[in-house]
């Protein structure tokens, strides 16, 4: 286990596990086409007059000339910037899809930051009362560092603040006080959006980022340029922020659609049983959805307990076993009252059988595009454990080496991150206590802390960021959980048993 007591929501991430191959190549392309094409267009309306000597004597002859000349240039500063913090500072691994979101977002803010400038500069009734400069302060950057917060983590958000304050800048002439309120307000922005669990807290965190923006933007007015546009300043500073949490709800369902995340916000609408896979579990496999939903509450008490992400737990634990609906009855949670499908299997033939709800469930949630946080957690949710039922079963095979421990392992990989790997202890705990029957409080502790240990000494937990500290308090959340629900109850008289 690594020391760091910091999720890493990146660092593991498989970001195209969402889509087959062929799909990833094709949604790769066609956002690489889209980008280029609207970035030539806006080039050509506004190229020009930003850089009026880019295209030289070749300017009239390719218009474009320019465009490229700063796509080179800014391409080479997004990868060196984003290519040194990917070396350097551990939660910011950016895959490739990661980075085509960046750097689309910040070129979308590079021609927003234009237009807003153009615009308003058109409008006849500001155009004497308000000095342009001031329309620098209206640039949503802490909408955009906001999204970038909610999508990927906070570290990327604040580089990706860094680095879109410098461009964005760049449209208004690179004036200092733009520069530094960018710099200033896009970091507020993304402080305050750290969880967003439904659409009012988005634009609450817009409304508290509001006053932060105002101030700044009426300081740097005066500070840089006397009394003459502090009011405007301030004004435009104030909408800035109130408009970040709006403009970020346009954004996210956009950009969760074309590059596959899952905010909280889409985690939430996920927890709904309206969902078909949920819908499904439930009448096909009624067994394993109240396990996952146990799984779910088990989980997101041990993320409380270590400030992981409560909301991931719950809900990736409703999808961890989805894989097992294409033949459920082959899981012990639901064959009540029938006989045990395994009792006429070989040990080889039920662990194939068993091992390959994993893959069917990573498959199955791209089919449904869960997001990228869900599928990883599905896959790793067992890790490389042993199937220790069947390996058991399948000794009299592997002392006639007709098969090997190795094969009744799970194919992995192992939990990345700390909400998976809290949901492979809240299963494996759950399962554990359940065959018990009626455990009284100590016996549920003592199979938790055995369970615990067991993942921890076979290294199931080896690349995840959970600390020996964070594993105890998980242990023992998931033991409270679990002695509040195995707790007996009264015996009712008979007459309490009939119809009321």
């Amino acid at each position: 286990m690594s020391g760091s007591k910091s999720a890493t929501r990146n660092s593991s991430r498989s970001p195209e596990n969402g889509a087959s191959p062929r799909g990833r190549y094709w949604r790769v392309l066609a956002l690489s086409l889209g980008s280029g094409a609207i970035f030539a267009i806006l080039f050509y309306l506004w190229g020009r007059e930003l850089f009026p000597r880019a295209a030289g004597r070749w300017g009239g002859a390719f218009p474009f000339i320019g465009a490229v000349a700063l796509t080179l240039a800014v391409a080479l500063f997004l990868s060196e910037w984003f290519g040194f913090a990917g070396r350097e500072v551990r939660k910011v691994r950016l895959a490739a899809r990661d980075f085509l979101f960046l750097c689309s977002l910040a070129l979308l803010l590079f021609f927003t930051a234009k237009a807003v400038i153009d615009l308003l500069a058109e409008i006849p009734a500001l155009e004497h009362g308000v000095p342009t400069r001031v329309y620098a302060y209206l640039i949503p950057l802490p909408a955009f560092a906001m999204v970038v917060r909610v999508l990927i983590n906070s570290e990327t958000s604040i580089l990706f603040t860094v680095a879109a304050s410098v461009l964005a800048a760049a449209a208004v002439s690179g004036s200092w006080p733009a520069l530094l309120f960018l710099l200033l307000a896009g970091t507020a922005g993304a402080a305050r959006a750290r969880r967003v669990p439904d659409r009012s807290r988005m634009l609450l965190a817009g409304a508290q980022t509001a006053p932060v923006c105002a101030l700044a933007a009426a300081a740097l007015e005066f500070s840089f340029h006397g009394g003459g546009g502090v009011l405007w300043a301030g004004i435009f500073g104030a909408v800035n922020g109130l408009l970040s949490g709006p403009i970020a709800l346009a954004v996210m369902p956009v950009a969760e659609s074309a590059f596959g995340y899952a905010s909280d916000i889409r985690l939430m609408e996920l927890s709904g049983t309206g969902h078909p896979l949920l819908s499904r579990l439930m009448m096909e496999a009624p067994g394993t959805f109240h396990h996952s939903v146990m799984v779910g509450t088990l989980a997101e008490a041990g993320a409380l307990a270590i400030g992981a992400n409560p909301v991931l737990c719950r809900v990736a634990a409703l999808y961890h076993d989805i894989g097992k609906l294409g033949k459920p009855m082959y899981y012990s949670e639901n064959q009540a009252g029938v006989v045990n499908v395994h009792d006429a299997m070989s040990p080889g033939l039920s662990r194939a059988v068993i091992l390959s709800h994993v893959k069917e469930g990573v498959r199955m949630a791209g089919e449904y595009r869960l997001g990228d946080r869900i599928t990883e957690i599905i896959g790793q949710h067992h890790g490389t454990s042993l199937l220790y039922f069947f390996l058991d079963k399948a000794k009299p095979m592997i002392q006639d080496r007709k098969a090997s421990e190795e094969m009744f392992r799970y194919p992995g990989p192992k939990p990345k991150t700390r909400e998976a790997a809290i949901i492979m202890l809240a299963d494996a705990a759950e399962a554990a206590v359940r065959s018990l029957g009626r455990p009284a409080p100590q016996e549920v502790d003592e199979t938790v802390t055995a369970i615990v240990n067991r993942i921890y000494l076979d290294g199931q937990l080896n690349e995840c960021d959970l600390t020996l500290r964070d594993l105890h308090a998980v242990g023992r959340a998931i033991s409270q959980v679990l002695a509040a629900v195995a707790h007996g109850r009264v015996d009712y008289p008979e007459a309490g048993k009939g119809a009321v």
